[in-house]
């Protein structure tokens, strides 16, 4: 199944900045990119993942995929959906049969409605107000290591680059008079804001309408019609790639706190989620079941008006652009130019490479391994990657005298990739790739880069990333020394300047040179000074 990746066109983009009030943005309205209007009798699950293994912060509930017995912790009726968490003893299937005292629901659209940037909006209710209790309505990038595991780069633990989150919504009942809405990263990007109810703990009890408006340089938070936070995050590394939604009721623990002895269910009711695209089409502010619906005509999960490739096939993979994914690359790496006695090659074609060379260690790596020809030309092949190594223990290269380490590398999904150099100890050091996708990327790499590592006794090279990416012409190259420069030619004389042009005197004798009369005038002189001298 496709993922529904959906993003914010350049409109928004070139939209007004968020530190300005919300009247004033630039755009004028918006449509529904995806929506779940909880209009069934039951949950969709093609919009929803049961998270049944999540357990964090020591709280006490069993997360659990029923929506149907008589103690049901998901109800859909009447248009809406119900989270009910209830106090009842369970060997939690989903925690390897660990005695429970409560049930809840956690819902996630992961790999199933993902978007990057846009209007993510919901109007919820939470129906309790005794304490002990944790609703939230949030975010998180979608390559974390949370469950459903697609294997497409979701094996980064949070809240590391691409495991980032956002809280758009959450309520801690025992400190009930505010929500929190919060960013957690490893850049310091965003923080927590603590927005007040006007009324009180008691306005989560009736229908309020949260969202976020997010482009890649800012993110706006909003209550009903009101900004209560807002971030810049222009500057910020995180938060530039696809998002899922999540909502749950926690129960206890670290922050959900001591629940009240008298407290035996909670009700979060949500009306709907919904996400939308910007749109020059309408003026409308919300993103809800009235909103108009974003076209898409091919079916890819790319609005019409963001599709680069709008006439694509059915059940085909596709970027941000609504363009089909290349999945390996067409035509090989660049070939070298190096002559042979310049290159320590660990990988290559064009080269003899070094005896003595494992490419596949086994380092209880995940990485899949796997040589392939493509045009008639080797490349190795990190599948799945985390970390991969080659070793040459048996036959170290001391590489001191070398200019650079060069690579050529290619990937469709790679957002991290970092090469490391290791000498016995062991002594490793890293240079990070700075990743370009879907066409082969030559990347030369100062060998001091490496400074620290024992060059003259290497025996080790490490990659370390995700996806999968394709290797080749993996070389030590040693600086190119210029020829000798062929003799210079011989100088070029200088020019002779012309004499002045003679001067003409009208006189019957004709034309004379002014520096012959000047010469005979000196002459003149000398010989009458010569002959007062010797008087």
């Amino acid at each position: 199944m496709k993922k529904n990746l959906v993003r914010l066109g350049a409109r928004v983009l070139l939209a007004g900045s968020i530190y300005f009030l919300a009247s004033a943005k630039s755009y004028a309205g918006w449509e529904v990119s995806w929506i779940d209007r909880f209009d069934g009798d039951s949950v969709n699950w093609d919009n929803w993942t049961a998270q049944i293994q999540a357990n964090y912060n020591n709280e006490i509930q069993c997360y659990t995929d029923d929506d149907s017995s008589a103690l049901k912790n998901y109800d859909v009726s009447d248009g809406t959906l119900k989270i009910i968490a209830r106090k009842q003893n369970i060997d939690c299937p989903g925690q390897s049969g660990a005695s429970r005292t409560w049930t809840s629901g956690r819902l996630n659209s992961k790999d199933k409605a993902e978007f990057l940037y846009g209007r993510l909006e919901t109007r919820l209710r939470f129906l309790e107000l005794r304490g002990g209790t944790w609703p939230a309505f949030w975010m998180l990038e979608n390559r974390i290591a949370e469950n459903p595991i697609k294997g497409d780069n979701d094996n980064v633990n949070w809240p590391n680059p691409g495991a980032g989150e956002i809280d758009v919504w959450e309520w801690f009942s025992n400190s009930g008079d505010s929500y929190i809405t919060n960013f957690f990263n490893v850049h310091n990007c965003g923080g927590e804001v603590r927005p007040a109810y006007p009324g009180g703990a008691p306005d989560v009890m009736v229908f309020n309408r949260y969202a976020i408006e997010w482009t890649a340089q800012d993110i706006t938070f909003y209550m009903n019609d009101n900004v209560v936070a807002q971030h810049n995050l222009s500057e910020c590394p995180q938060y530039k790639e696809p998002m899922f939604a999540l909502i749950n009721v926690a129960v206890g623990g670290n922050l959900g706190g001591a629940v009240d002895p008298e407290l035996t269910s909670a009700t979060l009711e949500v009306d709907y989620i919904a996400h939308c695209v910007a749109s020059s089409a309408n003026e409308r502010q919300y993103c809800n079941e009235s909103t108009p619906v974003a076209l898409d005509d091919d079916g890819d999960g790319v609005v019409n008006a963001d599709d680069l490739c709008p006439n694509t096939e059915a059940n085909t993979e596709v970027d941000a652009d609504g363009c089909e994914v290349q999945q390996q690359p067409n035509e090989a790496a660049p070939e070298p130019s190096e002559e042979s006695v310049n290159v320590i090659s660990l990988f290559s074609d064009s080269y003899q490479n070094i005896a003595d060379i494992n490419y596949n260690p086994n380092w209880n790596q995940v990485t899949q391994v796997s040589q392939i020809q493509i045009q008639d030309n080797t490349v190795l092949k990190y599948q799945n990657l985390n970390y991969q190594g080659t070793d040459f223990d048996q036959n170290k290269q001391d590489v001191s005298n070398m200019a650079e380490f060069r690579l050529d590398y290619w990937t469709k999904d790679a957002t991290q990739l970092r090469v490391y150099l290791i000498s016995p100890g062991p002594v490793e050091i890293a240079y990070d790739i700075e990743i370009e996708q879907q066409s082969w990327q030559s990347v030369a790499i100062p060998i001091s880069v490496f400074d620290g590592v024992d060059l003259t006794n290497l025996f080790q090279l490490k990659i370390e990333g995700n996806g999968t990416v394709f290797l080749d012409n993996l070389l030590f190259v040693a600086e190119t020394q210029t020829a000798n420069p062929p003799p210079a030619p011989p100088a070029t004389p200088p020019a002779v300047e012309p004499e002045p042009a003679p001067i003409d005197t009208e006189s019957s004798g004709g034309a004379t040179s002014l520096p012959l009369v000047l010469l005979f005038s000196c002459l003149a002189l000398i010989r009458r000074r010569t002959v007062f001298t010797k008087a």
